[in-house]
């Protein structure tokens, strides 16, 4: 098999499975929804993948299933792993979050240079969206961005730490074959984590299991 190669990207940026890595280092119990190339590689360093939401379908809407979570679940922390190509076709959700205010949500948006999910081939005019004043203007608490590793690892410690909702938008590059799609399915992901929830809420209430 031919390994696909990207076109080495300019500037500052940095490999996306070690930003995934870096979130998953500073996620500790939170839940994770990951769409797209992010979910991809998200399902190969997960280590509680019973907090995790796979998006395999309805690629676009992880902000507005992470927005669920956050509200119905205000006591801990609910990230999303978005992707630009994603994001794009529904940009219309920030506004939705800006206006819900989940204090407990980060939005993670992998920008991808190489732009891997489209087979090399920019997509028209996205490099002209500035994506953190977007979330700023649609209500936003904070937006970050990042282009370095050693920065985005320091800076997860603010991220984690901000009342939301957060939008982080990190400048990636993708090189190589993606890792394939985790092989449980959607509601296989979603029977688990709910399992998951509901014998964490008896823990909290003394019940037994």
């Amino acid at each position: 098999m031919t390994t696909r190669r990207m076109t080495p990207p300019r500037g500052p940026v940095i490999p996306s499975m070690e930003a995934t890595k870096a979130v998953n280092f500073h996620r500790k119990d939170a839940l994770v929804v990951s769409t797209s190339s992010a979910l991809r590689e998200w399902s190969q360093v997960s280590e509680r993948r019973d907090l995790d939401i796979d998006l395999s379908d309805c690629m676009d809407r992880a902000p507005a299933v992470g927005l669920g979570l956050a509200l119905a679940q205000p006591e801990g922390k609910v990230l999303v792993l978005d992707c630009d190509s994603t994001l794009r076709t529904n940009l219309g959700g920030l506004a939705t979050i800006g206006e819900s205010n989940p204090e407990n949500l980060v939005h993670f948006v992998f920008d991808d240079v190489s732009s891997a999910s489209t087979s090399g081939l920019p997509i028209r005019e996205l490099d002209n969206l500035d994506l953190a004043q977007i979330a700023l203007s649609s209500g936003y608490a904070k937006a970050y961005e990042f282009d370095k590793l050693e920065e985005f690892l320091i800076g997860l410690e603010d991220v984690m730490r901000q009342i939301g909702p957060v939008f982080v938008r990190v400048k990636v590059f993708r090189d190589g074959e993606p890792p394939p799609f985790p092989e449980r399915t959607m509601a296989q992901g979603w029977a688990e984590v709910r399992e998951n929830l509901s014998a964490a809420k008896k823990e909290r209430a003394g019940e037994p299991e």
